[in-house]
């Protein structure tokens, strides 16, 4: 009670940004570009730790696993007393960059608008692995001995097969590998380099989280922040 007797006002709460996707190193991942990208973010991003399967998924099945993340998404807001401004979900395409990547990526993201109203898609092609190639300098930052191979510079990193095998086998060599739990280390030296506003070559799935991420900032974040 306040000293009018009337009850007291429960505190605003600002509005979070939910993250989800394959897993734990991804999800970290896709957290540190998001509070580079947009500093408002810092702070107010949680996470749904239940796996992503979303790519795959057609029609009935798709809309059914859209409304399965969105009652997990909705759960969380409500355990945490707020709401939530944007939902950026994450899974690798397992594919190379061709005409099928923005079909795939319209579809289910039309799927997760309809099911939670602003989401965004982080489909990466063809895979995460293939975003930390676009940032050389990071790659040696975190280890010395790493250096990525001339010809994998300042390409379209997309159109790799299997860019984790390039990091394994070409970039690590035969001292210290590459792992997937170095992915969130190279991405937050990226970020201490100030590369990722800057990536060495291109990837178009890089390029859209970019573009999703200074949506969300500059509208979904703001609209919900009033």
């Amino acid at each position: 009670m306040s000293r009018r007797g009337g009850t007291r006002a429960r505190p605003v709460r600002k509005p979070v940004v939910v993250v989800a996707g394959e897993d734990r190193n991804d999800r970290l991942g896709i957290r540190i570009l998001l509070e580079d990208l947009c500093p408002d973010m810092r702070g107010r991003i949680v996470e749904i730790s239940d796996p992503v399967r979303l790519h795959q998924a057609t029609g009935a099945n798709l809309t059914a696993r859209a409304e399965t993340l969105a009652r997990k998404v909705r759960a969380r807001a409500v355990r945490d007393d707020t709401m939530v401004a944007c939902v950026f979900v994450h899974e690798d395409l397992d594919a190379v960059d061709d005409d099928r990547y923005p079909l795939v990526r319209l579809r289910v993201e039309k799927a997760l608008e309809a099911a939670l109203g602003t989401a965004h898609y982080a489909l990466a092609v063809s895979e995460i692995e293939s975003w930390l190639l676009l940032f050389p300098a990071a790659l040696t930052a975190l280890c010395g001995t790493w250096s990525v191979p001339a010809r994998h510079r300042g390409r379209d990193t997309g159109k790799l097969a299997d860019p984790k095998q390039v990091l394994m086998k070409e970039v690590s060599g035969s001292g210290r590998r590459y792992r997937e739990t170095d992915a969130p280390d190279i991405l937050d030296r990226a970020v201490m380099l100030g590369l990722t506003r800057s990536p060495l070559g291109r990837n178009r799935s890089y390029e859209q989280l970019r573009e999703d991420a200074a949506r969300c900032c500059a509208e979904h974040l703001r609209e919900r922040s009033r």
